[in-house]
């Protein structure tokens, strides 16, 4: 990550976010002094990111939490998704951040999980579609044999998931004459209007914005294959190691994130819209995607 996500955390590390110091003044303040909640990162949600930035989010972020909700807030490296959940459920960690897929995989091995809140860019639910240039003789991802591909720097990770699945080969590079990395889904969408690769696979955020943008040149692209449905990323809980006044006080402040400055800097950062409560059929969803999605086997 670079530019604009640089400058922010380079900001806010240095306290000169505007409004924070009347942010902090107005968050609830806990009646004794506790120790920080640790919250979590499962590490998917840095892929492509340098671990020298990974590291410098962290701090502001804590200092942003508890502006925002008034609970004292730790982030921390989580690890992969078997480290993350079994920290989470044996309490090392109070809150933990996870992909929702990854969420259910974690469920598997410990139900007693909760969601407490879901964090959406736009969408609660998401997906992921292959796409090549509308004339193109391609009819199904096994056409695409010994294609170039482009695959954006830091696309969701369901488009990678969904990409493993349905490829005819396990390993990406043996499917695919070559793998390009543009740094962005734009360019990548670009890319194969351009000729320069004969296809890509997008999130469909992404997908939907692209054609607000450039309509015309949405036009000229097609669809080969759409994904399953995608849970939204969570933030979980095991009921027990909070109390219902802290988990509250977490739970309100992330919903209202996109009603203040602050709030709005970290969604930014995020590449989120807003945190929003667990919609009533967000355990059925977890349950269908493990049914194309298993958990992965430990090796």
């Amino acid at each position: 990550m670079s530019g604009p996500f640089c400058r922010i955390v380079a900001v806010i590390a240095l306290g000169g976010v505007p409004g924070l110091l009347s942010l902090r003044s107005n968050a609830a303040e806990p009646e004794h002094a506790v120790e920080p909640v640790r919250i979590g990162m499962i590490n998917t949600l840095f892929r492509d990111t340098p671990q020298a930035t990974v590291m410098a989010m962290m701090r502001p972020f804590g200092v942003i939490m508890e502006a925002q909700t008034g609970v004292r807030g730790e982030l921390v490296p989580g690890g992969d998704v078997e480290t993350l959940g079994r920290q989470l459920a044996d309490g090392t960690l109070q809150l933990a951040v996870f992909h929702g897929i990854e969420f259910a995989w974690a469920r598997k091995k410990h139900p007693e999980l909760r969601p407490l809140v879901i964090a959406i860019n736009q969408s609660r639910f998401l997906s992921a579609h292959v796409l090549v240039k509308s004339d193109s003789k391609v009819l199904a991802l096994a056409d695409l044999h010994e294609k170039e591909i482009a695959i954006p720097n830091q696309n969701r990770e369901h488009c990678h998931l969904f990409l493993q699945r349905h490829c005819p080969e396990p390993k990406l590079p043996s499917f695919f004459s070559k793998v390009t990395n543009p740094p962005n889904s734009e360019e990548a969408l670009d890319d194969v209007i351009d000729g320069v690769v004969q296809c890509t696979v997008v999130d469909g955020v992404s997908l939907d914005c692209y054609k607000r943008r450039k309509p015309g040149r949405a036009a000229k692209l097609r669809i080969v294959q759409s994904s399953e449905v995608f849970p939204a990323a969570v933030v979980a809980y095991r009921p027990g190691i909070l109390d219902e006044a802290t988990l509250k006080r977490f739970r309100e402040g992330m919903m209202n994130a996109n009603r203040t400055i602050l709030g709005r800097q970290m969604l930014t950062l995020w590449k989120l819209t807003a945190f929003e409560e667990v919609p009533q059929d967000y355990e059925k969803v977890l349950s269908e995607i493990l049914k194309t999605y298993p958990a992965p086997l430990k090796n």
